[in-house]
């Protein structure tokens, strides 16, 4: 009896381990032709954006405009576009920072469409093959953006390995602290963008939280939120970096609509741009066949991938370095974390940050 008990333990514990350290990643690395890296350019301006969140206006949601605002303070974000289902009644609670959308089915239910601030459509939901109502069936048209990543459709994608997960990262939970520690081991990033090249690479991306507050509790100075507006705000937000002080909705989806947006997952916040003939350019701009790329992030154990076409020309752990883009086609850095490798292989990798494209002429 006690050794049936022993191997059942030790079986847990093998079982807890291999989901802790998946997935498991082969991957040889080129490093060839990199450049000395550089400092953060001063004359570009950094910013941290959340789309696709509900509130007390959509019928599944309990979020207030007062939890929204506590959330963007303690994560340190710079705007917040609400788009509540079929409604934009979050106008009379909009400000300078936070702005009121809507979600609705598009005509013929052919998917789902947001509007940010009410003006800039963005198809969503595009990867989600396990809800019906959500899959795009429209066109990719030009000026709509394309949200890739969208924390909804990373939890529908293997339900059976979401289960697993809470219940290794409960089992955790006394030493990390965190329900939803290591979440982005679920994203098939590779698989999703391999979508996106195939059918919407001539539009930007953005990443969107699809965040409902099911559960409230308030009493006096104490509230609680399942899920949390604190808690959400930490895992997805598009990353801007542009040349122009923001200061207005209108500026912000400008920007997004231009593409100088990456999507950071985790709050790992990359710092990349654009240099042609010793101009300063956002990543996400066209530039011409000789620009530069550069890269900033001062963490261990992160490998940084530049592709073009979707196909890999670097691949590097360095923190900081440059590359000169000597072809035409279509660039993008994906970025991902890993526990610890051995040799060629790594164990935990997982994406934290994916740039929108870059196309060279």
């Amino acid at each position: 009896m006690i050794w049936t008990f022993i191997v059942f333990i030790l079986t847990v514990i093998v079982f807890i381990l291999w989901l802790e350290f998946t997935p498991i990643k082969k991957l040889t690395l080129k490093e060839r032709d990199t450049l000395e890296g550089k400092n953060f350019p001063s004359n570009l301006y950094t910013y941290k954006v959340i789309t696709h969140i509900h509130t007390q206006f959509s019928f599944d949601s309990l979020g207030k405009p007062e939890d929204i605002k506590k959330a963007m303070k303690k994560n340190d974000i710079d705007y917040v576009f609400v788009t509540d289902h079929d409604n934009d009644y979050f106008k009379h609670f909009e400000d300078d920072k936070v702005f009121a959308g809507i979600e609705v089915n598009t005509e013929g239910e052919k998917g789902r469409l947001l509007k940010l601030g009410g003006i800039l459509p963005v198809i969503s939901h595009p990867n989600n093959k396990k809800v019906k109502h959500y899959q795009w069936r429209d066109e990719y048209k030009e000026g709509y953006l394309y949200e890739l990543l969208n924390f909804k459709d990373v939890l529908t994608e293997n339900r059976k390995k979401v289960y697993f997960i809470l219940v290794k990262n409960a089992i955790l939970y006394p030493i990390f602290k965190r329900i939803t520690r290591k979440w982005y081991t679920l994203v098939p990033l590779e698989k999703w963008i391999e979508k996106y090249f195939k059918v919407a690479s001539h539009l930007k991306i953005v990443c969107g939280l699809d965040l409902h507050v099911k559960l409230s509790y308030k009493e006096s100075t104490f509230a609680k939120n399942i899920p949390s507006y604190e808690e959400g705000f930490t895992w997805l937000v598009n990353y801007i970096i542009t040349d122009k002080k923001l200061s207005s909705k209108d500026d912000v989806l400008n920007t997004l609509s231009k593409g100088h947006s990456s999507i950071s997952i985790n709050q790992n916040f990359i710092d990349i741009w654009l240099e042609n003939q010793g101009k300063i350019i956002p990543f996400g701009e066209s530039t011409k066949i000789g620009s530069k790329v550069y890269l900033n992030f001062n963490k261990d154990k992160v490998v940084k991938i530049l592709k073009k076409d979707n196909n890999p020309i670097l691949i590097t752990e360095k923190k900081k370095f440059g590359y000169t883009l000597e072809k035409e086609g279509k660039y993008h850095i994906e970025c991902y974390e890993y526990d610890f490798k051995i040799g060629e292989i790594y164990f935990g990798f997982r994406p934290i940050f994916i740039s929108n494209l870059t196309k060279v002429i």
